[in-house]
């Protein structure tokens, strides 16, 4: 038996491929390891492990214009509308638990981190597995946080790729099948989301974690795989999966959490706008504070009393269960050309059908004799289908080119949320005389107890490309090897109706749209049309790595990287 000691190779699926983008990528987004390789007789392997561990700290104060008004003052319930308006704060209390969890000077991330993977080859059959852990001292023991919040930041183990393979040949041409949970990378993103590589959802919390690998992040799908080269510069590939996995973003209280409701551990949605707080500081206590318990269990300490409590149970809609595809049917096709006349280009033309990886929500209206009967729900519409091509080359100088343009005829897009919100109150308007008062939503309205859906399909176009390149010793930074990326993408929505007719959801849209009304006795405060989203919208993302070997004398290696994003319109 022979055991030997080798840097790992990188492997993408596919019989042909441009090196110099894929080596960049994997410069830039991977930390240096190395693999233990074995060998007894026909059997061979290798065990890489990678452990990690680091800290980061909030350097700066909480900006005022992102926390709900009620958080910062409590009292603002008690405000005339104008005193509302003019009070600090945003009108929303639904996207700043995390915001209010930390103080600046605090750690957000004090983490331990192993990954190991096994491969193994026996003959022209092979398997691949890999799974871990993480250990966060700062967040593992947090009490405002819920027991699905601290599986994600706190601490966990869980295994990720694992599946068998066997290489053969079909009329002289190499084939490969694959079964298991795996990791199918189609298109050429390497940062923006929303492309042709969609096949396995993003755990994001994952990418917190010090020492955080791309191969952490996305979730495999237990799926049948398979790739045949029908010439020597043609080949096709197919997939078919067996489960649904969706997207995980940070989970509710986490530093980088943004949504207090849709993501995991949230379990309700505040109303009135931001003008009252939180009856909990931990969701996990909702329902034993608002529903039978007592009223004690207070928001961050803001409020002094039950009184408030109970306002803010009065002010929240429960969420209901989720609502998940079964995962039957999803499956695609894939055509990959290597042209070497037109510059060495490879092309590849993509076709998938699966359900979204993107949570959606949706609601039931109440009834006007129970008015915290309303509930919201989280659900992933099915059958949307996917249309792209792509295509990867080298540039003079030795830069990579790669670049991608993705089409769905039926995508679906959120309606903004507080049009769902007033569609579910509708059905109070019969006691309600005068119509100023009244709730009007855009969606309509509906009867008591009917469900909304909160989504429509549309048709959508993304269109990106990125460029890669690799500089070695003798750079300016005196660095071993320095990696650099820059992406830019765009997506335009074809039959997105204009916000005067019907609004979507967008960053920031914590109010209505429309004239700004919010003056007197309505308490209905507005968002000029021009903040709702638009049918174009383009952006860049720039990344850059440089790697020290043996920094400072030392056998470990110093990789700092700096990263820049810019939304630029839409």
């Amino acid at each position: 038996m022979t055991i030997q000691i080798s840097s790992p190779r990188v492997r993408r699926s596919g019989l042909l491929r441009a090196p110099l983008a894929l080596g960049v990528a994997a410069a830039l987004l991977a930390p240096a390891a190395q693999a233990v390789q074995f060998e007894s007789g026909s059997l061979s392997g290798s065990i890489d492990t990678t452990v990690s561990y680091g800290a980061a700290w909030r350097v700066e104060d909480r900006d005022d214009d992102l926390i709900g008004k009620a958080n910062l003052n409590p009292l603002v319930a008690l405000m005339t509308p104008d005193q509302q308006l003019a009070a600090p704060g945003r009108f929303s209390v639904n996207g700043d638990d995390g915001n209010l969890n930390y103080d600046k000077g605090d750690l957000i991330s004090n983490a331990f981190k192993i990954t190991s993977e096994l491969s193994l080859r026996w003959n022209e059959w092979g398997a691949f597995a890999r799974g871990t852990y993480f250990y966060d001292f700062e967040n593992a023991g947090r009490e405002d946080l819920t027991e699905q919040a601290l599986e994600k930041v706190g601490s966990n183990g869980k295994l990720l790729d694992a599946f068998i393979y066997r290489n053969f040949s079909i009329a002289d041409k190499p084939a490969t099948i694959r079964l298991g949970r795996q990791v199918v990378s189609w298109g050429e993103s390497t940062f923006i989301q929303g492309g042709i590589n969609v096949i396995n959802p993003v755990d994001v919390s994952a990418l917190r974690v010090a020492g955080a690998e791309l191969k952490e992040a996305f979730l495999p799908i237990d799926s049948l795989w398979a790739s045949f080269a029908l010439t020597d510069n043609l080949s096709v590939e197919g997939i078919y999966m067996f489960e649904f996995e969706q997207i995980e973003p940070d989970p509710t209280g986490a530093y980088f959490s943004t949504n207090d409701f849709a993501a995991a551990g949230g379990e309700y949605v505040m109303l009135n706008f931001g003008t009252v707080a939180q009856p909990v500081d931990n969701p996990e206590n909702f329902y034993p504070v608002c529903y039978g318990g007592q009223a004690t269990d207070l928001n961050h300490g803001a409020q002094g009393n039950a009184v408030a409590v109970q306002s803010g149970c009065l002010a929240a809609v429960p969420r209901a269960e989720d609502r998940y595809p079964d995962g039957d049917g999803q499956w695609g096709i894939a055509f990959r050309y290597y042209s070497e006349a037109l510059n060495q280009t490879e092309f590849g033309f993509f076709y998938l059908n699966y359900d979204s990886r993107l949570p959606l929500i949706s609601g039931k209206a109440i009834t006007a004799a129970d008015p915290r009967s309303g509930r919201y729900f989280v659900e992933y519409p099915e059958d949307i289908d996917l249309y792209g091509i792509s295509f990867n080359t080298t540039l003079p100088g030795g830069w990579a080119w790669q670049g991608e343009v993705s089409y769905r005829p039926n995508m679906p897009l959120q309606f903004d949320d507080v049009e769902l919100l007033f569609a579910a109150l509708t059905p109070l308007n019969a006691l309600l005389p005068q119509p100023g008062l009244r709730f009007q939503s855009q969606l309509g309205e509906y009867l008591p107890g009917q469900e909304i859906q909160g989504w429509e399909r549309h048709e959508v176009t993304q269109a990106q490309f990125t460029l890669t390149k690799l500089f070695g010793p003798g750079n300016f930074l005196k660095a071993d090897q320095i990696a650099v990326v820059g992406e830019f993408g765009a997506t335009n929505v074809w039959d997105l109706p204009d916000p005067d007719v019907l609004r979507y959801q967008g960053d920031g849209t914590d109010t209505g749209g429309g004239a700004d009304r919010f003056s007197g006795n309505l308490r209905n405060p507005i968002t000029q049309v021009g903040g709702f989203p638009t049918k174009f919208s383009w952006g860049y993302r720039l990344a850059a790595r440089a790697d020290y070997n043996n920094a400072f004398g030392s056998p470990f290696t110093l990789s700092p990287r700096v990263a820049f994003n810019h939304d630029v319109n839409g």
